[in-house]
């Protein structure tokens, strides 16, 4: 501040006033509005006013009945309760299967028809029996029918194919080497050898293969008259 003296007299400047700070106008109203915003702020009252004594018990009037407290048992709705099956943990994780069937249970031992022996498998052994009795009497029938063939006719017989086989190859080795298609009869002739060499090497290795071979009547006079 400057001071001035002027005939004895003194003169104090002071400094320009200060221009007035902006209030908004809703001032008041936020003011009022934040000042319960507080005790709000957990969605009730900060001290909850405890109910008194006639609020907790209230007076029953007059010749009326407690009620009891217990709790009722409910009324029987038709469902059957399901009880827990037995079951086994088999994992460390805690995978569970039921122990019916996790095979620790000696459950077929238990069954009914345990050790009785399924009707299918009785019918097809019956069909089995049936079927070796059949071919049985058929071998019967045809024993009737036919004998064995004795060792030395067998010998003979196995003998005399085996000459045949020889012959057929001696002739078949005496052919030109190489036999057009246009040379019918070479041709067929050949193709006559290869058969009758590939029929003739058959027979061998069925008499030679099997034991015992059983002929018929007429065979046996076919024996007679060729050997």
């Amino acid at each position: 501040n400057s001071t001035t003296q002027c005939d004895g007299e003194s003169a104090v400047t002071l400094p320009p006033p200060k221009p007035k700070m902006y209030i908004s106008k809703y001032r008041e109203a936020i003011v009022l509005e934040n000042k319960y915003k507080n005790e709000h702020r957990t969605m009730v009252p900060r001290t909850v006013k405890a109910p008194s004594h006639r609020e907790m018990c209230p007076q029953r009037p007059e010749g009326e009945k407690p009620e009891h407290t217990f709790r009722k048992k409910p009324e029987h709705t038709g469902m059957k309760k399901v009880m827990a099956q037995p079951a086994c943990v088999d994992t460390r994780k805690g995978d569970k299967q039921l122990l019916e069937k996790s095979g620790l249970v000696p459950f077929y031992l238990q069954k009914n028809d345990y050790r009785i022996v399924p009707g299918y498998l009785r019918r097809r052994k019956a069909e089995k029996e049936k079927a070796k009795q059949d071919n049985d009497a058929w071998l019967t029938k045809q024993q009737e029918t036919v004998k064995p063939l004795a060792e030395q006719e067998k010998q003979n017989i196995l003998q005399g194919l085996k000459r045949r086989f020889n012959e057929l190859n001696f002739e078949y080795q005496s052919l030109p080497f190489t036999i057009s298609p246009s040379q019918h009869k070479k041709y067929n002739y050949k193709m006559f050898l290869e058969e009758a060499m590939s029929q003739v090497e058959k027979d061998i290795a069925l008499f030679e293969e099997h034991k015992y071979i059983y002929t018929s009547d007429a065979f046996h006079c076919f024996l007679k008259n060729n050997l």
